[in-house]
């Protein structure tokens, strides 16, 4: 069941990364101008972020099992759809397709692993579960490069359908079937709407922020109109008979917590792949597939600090952890400030990418751990999307807010070097939220005092 869920994982990060190396390809194929090319890695995202709240309830509302294998198999329909486009249209629709599996899929995979295992288990399934991710994410630049060098872009597409395939069949063996539909919630319509429409707009607001900048009328509109949808449909939340996000989810002050360090994680890590790329191909002048292997430490790094996560769990509680793993990402971030054109990978890069790499481990194990080990089995679907949803709007706007000190800069790396000094601020404040948050004292009112015994 474990190899079924992060296989599947493995591919959702993967499709983040793989296609970047092939767009210029793609774009001389099928005659694309470039509005067109950034929709296919804006369709993926959209349909991602805006479905993941719905997808996350669904696998609640007719069992994580049932999820998982429709959104598997959605994800290699679409991935199908696709590689074989002969259009712009085809490739976009495969794309959101593609983005609407992975909202279905990825939170039940995760709830299937909450609540699956347990105890020192749960540790070591979370640590792989983490650590396929970083792979998956620091490696499809490598993979995509190969498969677009050795057999054409399509593959960066096409690669998917085998092994979707392939998990769809282990998981239907090994993942028993739900218990009594019973059990489960109802689905809540109207806030399922209210959800996509709201999580749509705000995450088109960043793309449209990132791409022509905070005060263009994409932006804008997006951002407002999603503010406005989601106070609606928190509004409709509230007096929900069986609300599609209840509130035990985000109330808690433990897991509110971890959703926020999620969000600043994610921030600060997608920042560091999309602007150091930007400084090894612009000002170091690599070519896109020693840009992928110059990534590979990070991944290598992120593995072997995850993995040992479980046996640090055992003298240290998991939001200590987290705390000492955003120290350590701020200094490295700090170190990444340094960089000009005179820098090289081996001196100036190397040491803190591993850096980030063990930190990025040390993170998000815990934070997985805070979301998701106390969370009622019934609400699991729900809360992992949350928990992804965090990670999909972190990393949105960390680029559109990073990308205006980026556009400030003199020249590449005066504007890398500013967006990562942004990005260890970031890094730093997530490392103050934690011990605010989680070790200031919280002072409850005190209760009135029992009458004494001469109180007329």
């Amino acid at each position: 069941m474990l190899t079924a869920i992060v296989g599947a994982e493995f591919v959702l990060q993967l499709d983040g990364t793989i296609v970047a190396v092939a767009l210029p390809r793609m774009q001389n194929s099928l005659e694309l101008s470039a509005g067109a090319l950034s929709w296919v890695i804006n369709g993926f995202l959209l349909a991602f972020g805006g479905l993941l709240l719905l997808g996350g309830r669904l696998g609640d509302v007719v069992g994580h099992r049932t999820a998982f294998l429709g959104g598997v198999a959605l994800l290699g329909a679409g991935s199908l759809l696709a590689g074989l486009a002969a259009g712009f249209g085809q490739l976009l629709a495969g794309r959101v397709l593609q983005g609407g599996g992975a909202a279905l899929a990825g939170p039940a995979g995760l709830a299937l692993l909450a609540t699956t295992f347990t105890g020192a288990r749960q540790q070591k399934a979370f640590a792989t579960y983490s650590t396929v991710t970083g792979l998956a994410a620091s490696s499809g630049m490598i993979l995509g490069g190969v498969l677009t060098g050795l057999a054409g872009w399509r593959w960066t597409l096409l690669i998917n359908v085998p092994i979707c395939a392939a998990i769809a069949a282990l998981a239907a063996r090994v993942v028993p079937p739900a218990g009594r539909a019973g059990e489960r919630r109802r689905l809540d319509i109207p806030g399922a709407l209210l959800s996509v429409l709201g999580m749509t707009a705000l995450v088109y607001g960043f793309v449209q922020a990132a791409e022509s900048g905070w005060r263009s009328a994409g932006a804008i509109g997006g951002l407002a109109g999603g503010v406005i949808v989601l106070a609606a449909f928190v509004s409709w939340e509230l007096r929900a008979a069986s609300p599609l996000l209840p509130p035990q989810v985000l109330i808690r002050r433990a897991r509110a917590g971890a959703f926020v360090n999620l969000v600043l994680m994610a921030f600060v890590l997608t920042s560091l792949l999309f602007f150091l790329t930007q400084f090894l191909q612009r000002v170091l002048g690599l070519e896109p597939l020693a840009t992928g292997f110059a990534f590979l430490p990070f991944g290598i790094a992120l593995l072997v600090s995850a993995r040992s996560v479980p046996i640090v769990l055992a003298r240290l509680n998991p939001r200590t952890l987290a705390i000492g793993a955003f120290a350590v990402m701020a200094l490295a971030m700090l170190w990444l400030t340094s960089l000009d054109g005179d820098s090289s990978y081996a001196v100036d890069i190397l040491a803190p990418l591993v850096l980030l790499g063990i930190s990025a481990g040390a993170a998000v194990v815990p934070l997985n751990l805070i979301v998701l080990s106390e969370t009622a089995p019934e609400d699991a679907g729900v809360t992992s999307a949350v928990l992804q949803s965090a990670l999909s709007v972190g990393g949105s706007l960390g680029l559109a807010v990073l990308l205006t000190r980026f556009a400030a800069g003199d020249d590449v790396a005066d504007g890398v070097t500013a967006a990562f000094q942004g990005a260890a601020v970031i890094a730093a404040g997530a490392m103050v939220f934690g011990l605010l948050f989680w070790y200031l004292p919280c002072h409850p009112k005190p209760a009135l005092a029992p009458p004494s015994d001469d109180t007329p």
